[in-house]
């Protein structure tokens, strides 16, 4: 690096433009540029206080790519890098107050990146009296240091990454001087020098003999010498482990070395993994004698070459080590090479991969069989080739013969015998794995009666039959087919399919033991019967996994109960779909009645007041008839805005033993619309309301008053409508019910009349007003004569029983005109209106009456 007076160009030579700073657009300084700005080393230039550029070097033009004419007057910023700027300009800026500044950076132009140590040095106006020197520009000197830098990096790399240090021995003086400074580690990073005796009393007493052999070495044979090993006792009293080379690097005239040079590398980090190493195997050998496991190695051809001397505890462990050593580990049990395990230990040798807790059984001289927990690794050269194996082994017989205890306990139905729900799981899962292709069918059973024979006779009784049912389950299936008990009086059965698979192939087998498990049973002097549902999911058509077939199995096997019970149901996706559906409206008509989301709508019920043969032809249907009542019909729309149909969600209702709660709020949702009607709009005619003859029980009539009270009502404006039923008619309960509910006042109305269990006796033991024809004998009537046939004799039926009759369901003017001829005078339907809502009700009354 040139010193500070290289720096300045000599004074004689200063150009015009320095001494008064004029603009270099202005002078011509770079035609006649002085000679010694080209013997500058490194890039020299020269800028004015706003950072133009007055004069430059040859080397500094080359750098730039131009010519120094061509460079003079451009500005600093036109001349570095933009993203360079913010590492200049702050260097600038202190030059322009008057300070030296040297600094050093990394600069690319083009394809070329050099790092440049870079120094700025102030340029001051000449000296007047009596005034300061001014700063009117300033000198830049840039230095290649690249190959500087690179050497150092290299030198600071090496040290740093491999912990070394280079030091060189003056012979003559006695004195080291090291680049780092290893006995202080606090001042590590610094060069040091120390004498030979200060040397010496850094090192332990017992490592002086080899460090000062070693230098004897290097010194006699001039070549590089073998590496040493010493301490260094440290100031804070730590000791580190060197490694040290040398050899010798001057030489007097006569072939006396004058200086040595070498280097330092400290391995005390080698030193303790290898003592951390040490005591580790220490370690390993302590434990393995204590262990129960023991260890073994085989060589390349696979044969025993070691086990360890914990395995002489075990006698027997001693007895296979005695049997094993020195033979092939193929050879020690051939009675079992073809049980799968010991196939699969050959598969995995053969294809050198390493193994775990791997169970083999082995049967000794004394033919008893224990069980051995293997696990182990292939062992490979530096050539990667195998030279052996390595692994532990572990007598678990024990532990064996409690799982399997366990097992039976943990996945045995005890009452049965057969798996339990969580031991079929577990081999249908296995049985799919295996048979992806093969299929089979899951089959859902459920006794149907064994609940009323478990409540009437007893758990014991109970207990016998599902053990018999048990049995014959198992005698009807194929060997290798699975059988469980799910819970209850449920079984489950797994049948794989035959390798020439019948049509149906399934469903028979359910029909089979549907028969079979039907047959009476005789427990304790009594004859049972049962009969029997199942459900069928076919795998993997229905389903691939475990959850998915059982759930497929058990929604067939509901379809078979609600269809009547008795019978085997094949699982189908349009069935899947209906039970998701039903269980998803079961919830929200649970949370409807809560939330009390019924709604009513109101069809009207009118009587004929001018026959259509009488009627003038602009005369409508609607204008022939006069309003005389409606009957309130249940709507509910769930919370995505679906309307779900009465004939829907009715029946579910009735099956969760809801009716009673429903039908409680639609009266008096009913009851509220009547009173509205009669006084909003003047409605003089009755409101029919449907009753389930799961709603006649105790308590029905003093509900139906009290109810009337509530809402002002009158009795007899008041019509319930019964549907056809046998429980009715059978039952003097429901019969004593509906004679209250007459004396109260409340007409009865028998609804859906001719799609029940419709007799003269049924007429006439019920206290009804009223029949309805439903709309399966209206729906047609005019073009269909055997529905025509079955509401002309109902007609003549009622009216020689005195009872009114309604004609329900009436949806076109044809089928209109036909019912009016018949003599049927009230209808109900579409032809006329449809249900409406309480305000499309009233709007509707005051119509009529302005007609």
């Amino acid at each position: 690096m040139p010193d500070e007076a290289s720096f300045h160009p000599p004074a004689k030579q200063l150009p015009a433009a320095s001494q008064g700073i004029a603009h270099p657009a202005d002078s011509t300084e770079h035609d006649n540029r002085p000679e010694w700005l080209d013997s500058m080393p490194g890039l020299f230039s020269h800028f004015d206080v706003d950072c133009r550029l007055l004069h430059c070097n040859a080397a500094y033009a080359d750098w730039m790519g131009q010519g120094a004419a061509d460079l003079v007057g451009k500005a600093l910023d036109a001349l570095v890098r933009p993203e360079d700027m913010p590492v200049v300009m702050p260097h600038v800026r202190k030059v322009l107050a008057g300070t030296p500044v040297t600094y050093a950076r990394e600069q690319t132009q083009g394809r070329v990146t050099r790092w440049l140590e870079t120094r700025l040095q102030p340029a001051w106006s000449p000296r007047q009296a009596g005034l300061a020197p001014q700063v009117v520009g300033f000198y830049c000197l840039e230095l290649d240091r690249s190959a500087d830098k690179l050497r150092l990096d290299r030198t600071a790399l090496l040290r740093h990454a491999s912990g070394a240090t280079f030091w060189t021995l003056d012979l003559q003086q006695g004195l080291l001087h090291s680049e780092q400074n290893w006995a202080d580690p606090a001042l590590r990073e610094q060069a040091a020098t120390f004498t030979m005796p200060e040397l010496l009393a850094l090192l332990p007493e017992a490592d002086r003999p080899a460090v000062l052999q070693g230098l004897q070495q290097v010194m006699q044979a001039g070549q590089v010498s073998p590496s040493v090993e010493a301490r260094i006792r440290r100031k804070d009293g730590s000791l580190i482990w060197t490694r040290n080379q040398g050899l010798v690097s001057r030489w007097t005239p006569d072939g006396q070395p004058l200086e040595l040079m070498g280097i330092s590398v400290d391995i005390t980090a080698t030193k303790q993994a290898l003592d951390d190493l040490q005591r580790s195997e220490q370690r390993f050998r302590t434990f393995a004698e204590l262990s129960s496991d023991w260890f073994w190695e085989l060589d390349a051809q696979g044969r025993f070459t070691s086990m360890s001397a914990s395995s002489l505890r075990n006698r027997n462990v001693q007895q296979v080590r005695e049997a094993v050593l020195g033979r092939a580990w193929q050879d020690i049990n051939p009675a079992m090479a073809a049980l799968p395990q010991w196939v699969a230990l050959h598969t995995l040798m053969q294809r050198q991969l390493p193994f775990h807790d791997l169970v083999l059984p082995y049967r000794g001289d004394d033919m008893q069989t224990r069980w051995w927990s293997l696990s182990g690794t292939p062992i490979w050269n530096a050539q990667n080739q195998l030279t052996g194996w390595r692994g532990v082994a572990r007598d678990i017989t024990e532990q064996r013969q409690a799982e399997d205890k366990l097992y039976v306990t943990a996945y045995t139905d005890t009452l049965t015998g057969l798996s339990n729900r969580a031991g079929f799981e577990r081999l249908l899962q296995s049985t799919l794995d295996h048979s992806q292709d093969a299929g089979g069918a899951l089959l859902f059973i459920d006794l149907d009666q064994f609940k009323q024979i478990n409540d009437s006779l007893g758990h014991s009784v109970g207990d016998r039959l599902l053990a018999e049912a048990a049995h014959r389950i198992q005698d009807t299936l194929r060997a290798g087919d699975l059988t469980g008990r799910f819970g209850g009086d449920e079984f489950l059965v797994y049948s794989r399919r035959s390798d020439t698979p019948a049509p149906d192939e399934a469903l028979v087998l359910a029909e089979r033991l549907r028969a079979d498990l039907a047959r009476p049973y005789t427990v304790e002097g009594r004859m049972l019967h049962t009969t029997v549902s199942v459900g069928v999911a076919q795998f993997p058509r229905d389903g691939s996994g475990i959850a998915e077939l059982l759930s497929h199995a058990d929604a067939a096997l509901h379809e078979a109960k609600t269809l009547g019970r008795n019978r085997a149901q094949v699982f189908t996706p349009e069935l899947l779909a209906r039970v998701r559906r039903r269980a998803q409206l079961e919830a929200e008509l649970h949370a409807a009645l809560e939330a009390d989301a019924f709604a009513i709508a109101l069809q009207p019920i009118a009587r004929l007041q001018l026959r259509a043969a009488d009627a003038d032809t602009a005369i409508t249907a609607q204008q022939r008839y006069a309003i005389v009542g409606f009957e309130a019909l249940a709507r509910w729309t769930r919370p995505d805005g679906e309307e779900v149909s009465p004939l829907e969600f009715v029946p579910i209702i009735l099956d969760l033993g809801l009716i009673f709660d429903f039908g409680l709020q639609i009266l008096r949702k009913s009851l509220r619309a009547l009173r509205d009607l009669r006084e909003t709009c003047g409605y003089t005619g009755h409101l029919s309301v449907n009753l389930s003859p799961a709603q006649l029980k105790g308590g029905c009539v003093t509900c139906l008053r009290d109810e009337l009270s509530a809402a002002g009502i009158e009795p007899g404006l008041l019509t319930v409508e019964l549907t056809e039923n046998l429980q009715i008619m059978v039952s003097e309960d429901c019969l004593l019910t509906l004679n209250g509910i007459r004396d109260l006042g409340v007409k009865i109305s028998l609804d859906d009349f001719g799609v029940g269990f419709s007799n003269l006796e049924y007429l006439t033991s019920l206290p009804a007003t009223q029949i309805k024809i439903d709309r399966a004998f209206t729906h047609g009537v005019a073009t269909d004569r055997y529905k025509a046939a079955v509401v002309t004799a109902t007609l003549a039926m009622a009216a020689s029983l005195g009872l009114e009759t309604v004609a329900e369901g009436v949806e076109n003017l044809r089928d209109l005109q036909w019912i009016e001829q018949a003599g049927c005078t009230q209808v109900q339907g579409w032809a006329l209106w449809r249900a409406m809502d309480v305000d499309a009700a009233c709007a509707l009354l005051r119509h009529t009456l302005r007609r």
